[in-house]
């Protein structure tokens, strides 16, 4: 199963809006002090001196509120990676899907899902970029609900089994047309999470390639040799 999400605004997206929205913000209250203060008998310099220190002063306190907001979200954020075991950084899933030349088994899962099989993308992972992998092994009641969820692997962390798990619990099965189905019986459904556009992106940088075996060898004979002589 082939989970999406769209990306994230950009870290630069959201200063240029919030950015942008306060310099609005900061042009009509100007002009509205000043004018608010003229009418008051000040004159135009004077009014627009005390607007301005005004005006001033109010952002001073807008910008350090944010920056504290902001150092709070990062460090609750940057707690809750690490108690999910997330990467720091964006990670892209790269999942080919299987040959449709190549017959399926159709004894290999008896059931289909009755109605979508729908599964939540993990938030911080989703705002991280980061994609990930996980396939669950379960078994089927005689009223098509999944039990005995486990899970065979996921990667880079188990949020992403989690919310396989969570899809699992909340969809039915069904029989096959004309397929005898064997209660017990367990099985696999690969769940793969991935962001849109993510994998699409060129490549930065070069990429490691595996040595053959006689140059591994090689190498190791070398990495031995400068070590000991």
């Amino acid at each position: 199963m082939l989970v999406w999400a769209q990306r994230t605004v950009s870290v630069l997206t959201t200063r240029a809006l919030v950015y942008g929205g306060l310099f609005v913000f900061v042009v009509f209250l100007h002009l509205a002090l000043s004018a608010a203060l003229r009418e008051h008998g000040w004159n135009s310099g004077l009014a627009l001196t005390a607007s301005g220190g005004a005006v001033l002063g109010l952002v001073l306190v807008l910008f350090n509120l944010l920056e504290r907001v902001r150092e709070w979200r990062s460090g609750r954020r940057e707690m809750e990676r690490v108690r999910q075991r997330l990467p720091g950084g964006p990670m892209c899933v790269v999942w080919r899907a299987p040959d449709t030349t190549v017959a399926a088994d159709d004894d290999a899962m008896p059931w289909e899902v009755v109605g979508p099989l729908r599964a939540r993308y993990p938030k911080l992972a989703r705002r991280l970029g980061v994609e990930g992998v996980a396939i669950a092994e379960f078994e089927v009641t005689a009223d098509g609900r999944a039990k005995n969820i486990a899970c065979v692997d996921a990667w880079p962390s188990d949020v992403f089994y989690d919310a396989a798990r969570e899809a699992l619990e909340h969809v039915r099965f069904q029989p096959k047309f004309d397929v005898h189905v064997r209660f017990g019986a367990s099985y696999r459904i690969p769940f793969v999470f991935r962001i849109s556009g993510a994998a699409t992106l060129k490549e930065q940088g070069r990429r490691a390639r595996k040595l053959r075996p006689s140059l591994h060898a090689a190498q190791q004979a070398v990495e031995k040799f400068r070590r000991t002589g």
